[in-house]
């Protein structure tokens, strides 16, 4: 299945973390795997989370919607991935959460889990809430850009625990609040007048963080989805 952008904004939430006068923010996507729903985001994302964290998704008419994280979870709490910065939920459907989770989830069998490496002629495209913008105001617009692999796989200690891990580093920078947010292949590509189209549209991954310098050189990490494999 190819999804286009604008559908894309209906399998991710904005996590917001309420602390003090100020909110962490992040992403997360729903997956649906054997028909049963996940929350998958960054686990530095989710550490913080507390009684009144919520997240902002989209209603039917593309508005924010908020919902406490509680009641989307239904009592269920996040695993953290023991290598990767990559936190999930196993969803359980309730008569709190159903409404909210109907026709939301991306599905699994367009994950890309295996070692392959991306091409880095293939554009890839990034969608999440950075500084948080995107889901609040009249409509629901989380933030997309478009940008190329600059390296398809370095090993580089994580930014949150210096655990050595796997990337993929784009060309582009991340932003706070894109973190935890996926990155997909849409599986088209429109250059003027043409439009070129694969099979179906794949996640490769979910954002880590920036790598930065002090000459002001900044580039994204990607966690791979190859670390799902056999873990979600």
């Amino acid at each position: 299945m190819i999804f286009q952008r604008d559908a894309l904004s209906n399998v991710i939430c904005n996590i917001r973390i309420p602390n003090g006068s100020n909110e962490e923010v992040g992403t997360a996507i729903f997956i649906e795997k054997n028909n049963e729903p996940y929350l998958l985001t960054a686990s530095h994302v989710v550490q913080n989370i507390n009684p009144q964290t919520y997240i902002v998704l989209a209603d039917q008419k593309g508005i924010p919607t908020k919902l406490l994280l509680s009641t989307l979870l239904g009592g269920a709490s996040f695993v953290n991935h023991n290598q990767a910065d990559l936190a999930k939920v196993k969803i359980p459907i309730t008569p709190s959460n159903q409404s909210f989770l109907q026709g939301r989830c991306f599905p699994f069998n367009q994950i890309d889990t295996s070692n392959n490496l991306i091409s880095k002629d293939v554009e890839l495209t990034t969608i999440g809430f950075p500084l948080g913008l995107g889901s609040v105001g009249a409509k629901f617009s989380p933030l997309s850009y478009r940008t190329y692999a600059a390296a398809p796989t370095i090993t580089l200690p994580r930014f949150d625990n210096k655990v050595l891990c796997d990337f993929i580093i784009l060309e582009m920078p991340s932003i706070g609040g894109y973190s935890g947010g996926p990155m997909f292949d849409l599986g088209y590509m429109i250059t003027g007048m043409m439009s070129q189209t694969k099979e179906k549209t794949l996640l490769h991954g979910i954002v880590h963080g920036t790598i930065s310098d002090p000459t002001g050189g900044k580039l994204a990490a990607i966690t791979p989805c190859k670390y799902l494999d056999g873990w979600l």
